[in-house]
């Protein structure tokens, strides 16, 4: 059941990353509390080198709520998305 929670926070989380990069609307509380769930569930299993990279899109997500978007922004979204559609699938 985690498993698939999780998969949907990581569908909705490439989801804050493309409207961010394309500036659309979004609220700095959503933006942050998708960093918050990618920093906590990174830190939670961090043994795994999935959950380092679930740090650094956590990371990097922060520092797009400043403005910052680079075709980085494309390699986690789509790291994101197909993290939640193996969730999904398991």
């Amino acid at each position: 059941m985690f498993v698939k929670l999780f998969g949907v926070m990581d569908l909705f989380a490439a989801a804050v990353v493309i409207l961010l990069h394309y500036d659309v609307l979004i609220t700095w509380r959503i933006g942050f509390l998708f960093v918050a769930y990618l920093l906590i569930k990174g830190w939670c299993f961090r043994e795994d080198l999935n959950s380092v990279m679930d740090i650094l899109c956590g990371i990097y997500l922060f520092v797009m709520l400043f403005g910052f978007t680079t075709i980085v922004s494309w390699v986690v979204a789509i790291y994101l998305f197909q993290k939640a559609c193996f969730s999904l699938a398991a």
